[in-house]
């Protein structure tokens, strides 16, 4: 009878499918599969850290209120709530109330202009700025001059010069025509008494002629010579004409010396516009807002200044195509933002004519982005323009209330 109880080392082994190898394998196991669920613990603390900032749960309140820490303490942004859109019981009040909301931003009356070169500027660069940011200005206000200046201005003088020199020319014609006028009309004065002298001499010679005393070839020259005194008188009285203000032959100087004085005018007035191409002027009463160059900069197609009168506020609004027949002119508006301390108001004063895409987006990822709207204007009163001075382009939402269903509450 065998006895299975002691092994029998002479016999062969029993395989049991466990090898010296797969023992140093099975030891080997539990550190692989710790640094496998290394990266799965880390995202899964990351996970459970970004949802309990959002949620703020009990139990993390209770920490922040027991070690007076504060959410998003260390950083300028808060933590997991979107900007500008937290929901006030006013709000709530508002739209249960039948209010009209929207989201709009402010901008000065007529909007931003941005001031650009003068046209046909050049390549000129900023030689002096000014004025600064903030800076109320009247309107002709310099805003900016350019390096071109001194150019120009060396032309300006230029053209002055021969304004001055037609001037003189116009005055020197004018001058001879009027001394040459004085010397014909003595002419003349002579002529005309030589011609009496003539007649004079004529009728003694007729009388003498008559009694025989002189011959009839002394009685011939007589006449010859009255007649040539009186041709004179013709000649002297026809140079005098030309020197008349209705004679277009002598008025042919004058009008010369004329033409080249305003031909000197119209260059003087072309280099004195061209000056002004040297220099920027406020096209209005306004605000500088922003200066996109600095002296010595050519400007770039964006312009040099962004201008505004920030003394009339509004509010460009986007209104949806569904609501925009409730809204009637006059209406008032309520608008609020973070940024402000406290409440704007205004009338509803300008209404589009044009159904156009959203431009103003919420920060809401779940917003409609194609949204059809219609661009409304908000004239804010005095107190609020006052306060929104310094705020162009900030984002509000504004509470509009129809006036008809004001007059039925």
């Amino acid at each position: 009878m065998t006895h299975h109880n002691a092994p029998n080392k002479d016999l062969p082994l029993e395989d049991t499918g466990i090898s010296s190898i797969s023992g140093k394998a099975r030891k080997g196991l539990p550190f692989k599969r710790i640094i496998l669920l290394i990266p799965v613990f880390i995202a899964i603390m990351f996970t459970g850290g970004v949802m309990g900032m959002y949620f703020q749960p009990a139990g993390l309140r209770l920490f922040y209120e027991m070690t007076g820490l504060e959410p998003g303490g260390g950083s300028d942004q808060k933590i997991a709530v979107p900007i500008n859109t937290t929901v006030t019981p006013e709000d709530i009040k508002a739209l249960e109330a039948g209010a009209v909301v929207a989201l709009g931003k402010l901008i000065p009356r007529d909007g931003v202009s941005t001031i650009a070169l003068p046209f046909g500027a050049g390549d000129a660069r900023i030689a002096d700025l000014p004025v600064s940011v903030g800076d109320w200005v009247e309107k002709g206000t310099i805003l900016a001059s350019l390096d071109n200046r001194p150019s120009l201005e060396a032309s300006v003088e230029a053209a002055k010069a021969e304004v001055a020199v037609s001037e003189a020319s116009l005055s020197q014609v004018q001058l001879s025509i009027k001394a040459s006028q004085v010397e014909n009309e003595a002419d003349l004065n002579r002529a005309k008494t030589n011609a009496d002298l003539a007649r004079a001499e004529l009728e003694r010679t007729k009388s003498l002629f008559a009694r025989k005393v002189v011959t009839e070839a002394q009685l011939d020259r007589a006449k010859a010579e009255a007649e040539s005194a009186l041709l004179d008188v013709a000649r002297k009285e026809a140079t005098l004409k030309r020197y008349s203000s209705t004679a277009d032959i002598s008025q042919a100087d004058v009008e010369l010396a004329k033409r080249k004085l305003q031909s000197a005018q119209i260059a003087l007035r072309t280099a004195e516009v061209n000056l002004e191409k040297s220099i920027v002027r406020a096209p209005f009463d306004g605000t500088v807002l922003d200066l996109l160059v600095q002296p010595g900069e050519r400007p770039s197609s964006a312009g040099l200044i962004e201008f505004g009168n920030t003394r009339e506020m509004t509010a460009e609004m986007e209104i949806y195509q569904n609501q925009i027949g409730r809204l009637n002119i006059g209406d008032t508006v309520v608008l609020r933002a973070e940024a402000l301390a406290q409440e704007l108001r205004g009338t509803l004063t300008e209404i589009g004519l044009i159904v156009g895409r959203q431009n103003i987006i919420s920060v809401d990822p779940a917003a409609n982005t194609d949204a059809r709207v219609v661009t409304v204007v908000v004239t804010l009163d005095e107190t609020s323009s006052e306060l929104a001075a310094n705020l162009t382009n900030l984002e509000i939402l504004g509470y509009f209330q129809p006036a008809s269903e004001r007059d039925t509450k």
